[in-house]
């Protein structure tokens, strides 16, 4: 499970696969994938970690992290590079599975019918809310209705051919209740028969979330952090 994580990692932080977690600190530069990104993005296991940073801010950034080179933690990651930093994003889970546990509910599959259920949805949660967890109907999505009400939405997005990386987003009104859980279940379910790995990731303080991943069987592969930098004045 986690070779086809490994391959995807590497080529998106342009670094060999079996390299990834492989010492206390490895600095790379951003290849094709990340070319454009303003920012260090850092992946974290087992106290090794990978780092990617833009090649044109990489003397600089190379030395605000080389006290780290005995031990990078997320933490420490984001201190180091405070000094340089506009936004810092996680640290958050990330983990796999590809058996999912427990039952799907009442969760089925979207189709362009629900549109006006998505779009309430969208409403209850609020413009953030949506941006971190709603899907759009132009890719898979499961839900569950309760009530005539969309109470849940999964949806994916497919990365590099191999990789599900799954949405979840809950009414405000019905949480608490599994619909999330189920909806993601049955998404995954459906990923999986796609031939995708199905991948699960959510801030590390998101306590409730990690609860519904591990229940499903998704076991974590590392921790991810980025920091997006500030304009060099």
């Amino acid at each position: 499970m986690f070779s086809i994580a490994d391959r995807y990692w590497g080529g998106h932080l342009n670094c060999p696969p079996d390299e990834l977690f492989s010492r206390p600190l490895n600095v790379v530069t951003h290849g094709e994938e990340l070319r454009g990104y303003s920012g260090a993005l850092g992946l974290f296991r087992d106290g090794a970690a990978t780092i990617s940073i833009p090649p044109d801010r990489a003397e600089e950034l190379r030395g605000l992290l080389a006290g780290l080179e005995d031990g990078c933690t997320p933490e420490k990651f984001a201190v180091a590079l405070a000094p340089v930093a506009a936004l810092v994003l996680g640290p958050a889970y990330l983990g796999y599975t590809t058996e999912v546990r427990g039952d799907d509910g009442e969760a089925r599959s979207l189709n362009e019918e629900d549109a006006a259920a998505v779009e309430s949805l969208r409403e209850a949660c609020g413009e953030e809310e949506w941006d971190h967890g709603g899907s759009s109907l132009e890719v898979p999505c499961s839900g569950v209705f309760c009530d005539g009400q969309l109470a849940a939405l999964a949806g994916y997005e497919t990365w590099g051919g191999t990789i599900a990386h799954i949405y979840i987003v809950t009414h405000p009104g019905y949480r608490g209740r599994g619909f999330g859980r189920g909806s993601v279940a049955h998404l995954a379910r459906r990923a999986l028969a796609d031939g995708l790995l199905a991948q699960y990731r959510t801030l590390d303080s998101n306590e409730p979330s990690i609860h519904i991943a591990e229940a499903l069987g998704f076991q974590r592969y590392a921790t991810s952090m980025a920091v997006r930098l500030a304009p060099v004045a």
